[in-house]
């Protein structure tokens, strides 16, 4: 299908001013989305009777993110602001004895460590760093404070001997010098010269104390009940940024200033935590077998020595962000099934109970997992929880038998009862290759009516290893508004499914979960309200790489937009952010060693079958599947002959929904290219 210069230079004038694709009044739409406040990081205090949480909210005037921070007592009473106005503010933790609690923010200029006494309703600054503090805890009896810090340090890169500039004279500036293996990272752009290290600080202020030292990157600060000790993880190796994936857990005395291995085999093991009573260690990770994925398992390791034992053998799920029972029996820990993030419980023996359903993030972009909770010293537990209906909001559920969710805000109860959304259907489809079963969701238009016929778009989601839910979503209820039957899927390599659902994909990325997709699409065709000659296909990230496949697989598509994706496995591993990474674990050998394994695996093998008509779309700052990869197939798809452009989003890297004004891009430019190809 080709398109004349004509129709090429009206198709721009539509995605600049919005011609196409107009939304009825009532629906929900673009605009809409700066009104939406979003509940994120409840942490309710240890007597149980109060939660503080972030207020996340977009403002439209600095098309950024504002965050503040509220109070609510648990029984719904009692809610104000605790702070306001345009910064940010974050990292809430309870001191032990509920009087006060700590958190970071910029409102001085830079982010800083701030305490927050609810008596006298007062805070004041800690610290007066130029480095961002991260990762607040309290020690047992609340007098100090354990936070991560970033330390720059002096590039060893060699400097030449050249003569300076006359006085007056405008040379041009200093060459970049760059020697290490990972030397830019998405959103954080070309990697500054340092390490992250552990810092310790008095509760009412003075000077920090840097307590880890060395080439190396310290992470997952916390405390022993005892305050002589502190956990962290850190890779040691010589070779660490060649060799990452290999954290280890130390154990640090603050009297003498030495460190202690407690694991020895391959990790990565992260997130320790010592029992309330001191007897136990509790942490996350797997045995390395150098895998795109492997089941993250939870560990116990008794502290006057023996083997370490993994308690959750009989758990299938993936298990992360720990925390302790108060009574040292239990350990809470979050874990994601079926598209569903929960709060799970595991005793030391093994035995799971889940706590909560329906966690979930405050996202403006597409229906990810995520969310985050926390545990009074008597079990309640607070969370952020999510519909396809609704946004974050706050819940709280308390410890007892047969006790159900309580919903303590509806921040955005007006805005949406004002405002159409699409209904959101579940869906299970069989495989047509095996016995496996995927789980996917359907958004039907506002005014839906099952008699009419619609136009259909897959949107498929990145990772690979991760996944989708029923979970609200403003960039796929854009498109819904617009008009269209959105269908998202958990197509094989999915998390929340079990290991083996997951790993299916290992060494194995793209393969059958190109046919879980098509038997997904064939599913919602056969329901008799998708006009088959109307089928569209994006996807970002991984699933960028899945749809430039499937067009590669199939013409039945009338349009396609590639976002941010990965096209050439070849250059991608020597151009991502994470070099060392994707070549050791993604790939049996190194591009040059097994050239064959690579090509087999892109898509740019496939460009050849390539019939549809193709956006490119992807952040102009985005190090994780750098531009490259969508030029070279933007260059490919040109040479074939195919209608293709190419979209660079300004200001954005890989998380191109970080901006309202991008995430409006994006789905103004996917949806008027799908306008412009309907039949």
């Amino acid at each position: 299908m080709n398109m004349t210069r004509f129709s090429f230079l009206n198709f721009f004038l539509f995605v600049c001013f919005g011609v196409f694709a107009q939304v009825p009044e009532g629906h929900f739409d673009y605009m809409d989305l700066f009104d939406l406040q979003m509940v994120s990081s409840p942490e309710i205090s240890p007597d149980g009777s109060t939660i503080v949480y972030e207020r996340h909210q977009y403002d439209v005037m600095t098309d950024s993110k504002i965050v503040n921070l509220w109070q609510i007592s648990t029984d719904g009473t009692r809610h104000f602001p605790i702070t306001s106005g345009t910064q940010n503010y974050g990292n809430v933790t309870w001191s032990p004895d509920g009087r006060a609690f700590a958190f970071t923010s910029n409102e001085d200029g830079s982010n800083q460590i701030y305490v927050y006494w609810l008596e006298s309703k007062t805070k004041a600054a800690l610290t007066n760093f130029t480095e961002s503090p991260s990762n607040l805890s309290w020690s047992a009896d609340g007098t100090q404070l354990l936070f991560s810090k970033f330390v720059p340090e002096s590039s060893k890169a060699i400097t030449p001997d050249i003569p300076s500039p006359p006085r007056g004279a405008k040379w041009e500036k200093g060459a970049d010098v760059i020697d290490k293996v990972v030397y830019r990272r998405d959103g954080g752009g070309y990697v500054q010269d340092g390490y992250s290290h552990i810092f310790l600080i008095a509760a009412d202020g003075g000077t920090a104390r840097q307590l880890t030292s060395g080439p190396y990157q310290y992470s997952s600060p916390s405390w022993a009940p005892d305050g002589q000790h502190i956990l962290y993880t850190v890779n040691k190796n010589d070779d660490a940024e060649l060799d990452p994936n290999n954290e280890q857990i130390f154990q640090h005395n603050l009297n003498t200033g030495k460190a202690k291995q407690l694991t020895t085999a391959r990790g990565p093991y992260n997130s320790p935590k010592i029992s309330p009573d001191g007897k136990y260690i509790a942490y996350t990770g797997f045995k390395d077998k150098f895998l795109g994925y492997q089941l993250t398992e939870l560990y116990l390791l008794n502290r006057e020595g023996g083997e370490p034992q993994v308690i959750s053998s009989n758990f299938k799920q993936d298990i992360s962000s720990i925390r302790w029972a108060k009574d040292s029996k239990s350990i809470y820990f979050r874990y994601d099934e079926e598209g569903n993030s929960k709060v799970g419980q595991l005793d030391l023996k093994g035995n799971a109970t889940t706590i909560a359903e329906n966690l979930g993030g405050p996202s403006i972009g597409r229906p990810y997992g995520g969310g985050a909770y926390s545990v009074s010293n008597k079990g309640d537990v607070a969370f952020s929880h999510v519909t396809t209906a609704t946004p974050s909001e706050l819940a709280v559920i308390e410890n007892k038998r047969n006790a159900k969710p309580k919903l303590l805000t509806q921040l955005n109860a007006n805005l949406l009862t004002s405002k159409k959304t699409g209904k959101v259907e579940e869906i299970w489809v069989d495989s047509s290759v095996d016995d496996f079963k995927v789980q996917g969701w359907i958004i039907t238009p506002p005014d839906f009516d099952p008699t009419k016929k619609y136009p259909m778009i897959l949107e498929i989601h990145g990772g690979p290893y991760t996944n989708y839910g029923a979970r609200f979503s403003p960039e796929l209820q854009f498109m819904a508004s617009r008009g269209y039957v959105v269908v998202y899927t958990n197509p094989r390599g999915s998390t929340s499914y079990g290991e083996e659902f997951a790993s299916y994909i290992n060494h194995n990325y793209p393969s059958e979960d190109y046919n879980d997709l098509m038997d997904a699409t064939n599913y919602v065709v056969d329901q008799g309200y998708v006009d088959e000659n109307n089928l569209f296909i994006t996807g970002g990230s991984g699933g960028g790489v899945l749809t430039s496949w499937s067009i590669g697989m199939t013409d039945r598509f009338s349009a396609a937009v590639v976002a941010k994706p990965v096209i050439n496995w070849y250059s991608f591993v020597l151009t991502a952010d994470s070099i060392s990474f994707f070549s050791k674990y993604w790939f049996k050998k190194k591009p040059w060693e097994a050239p064959e394994d690579y090509l087999k695996f892109s898509p740019i093998s496939l460009v050849g079958n390539v019939k549809t008509p193709t956006m490119l779309l992807t952040g102009q700052q985005d190090y994780r599947t750098p531009m490259s990869e969508t030029e070279q197939y933007y260059s490919a798809l040109k040479l074939q002959g195919i209608d293709a452009v190419m979209v660079r989003i300004a200001g954005s890297g890989h998380g191109i929904a970080t901006k309202p004004s991008n995430l409006f891009r994006k789905v103004g430019y996917i949806t008027n290219w799908f306008d412009n190809y309907k039949k």
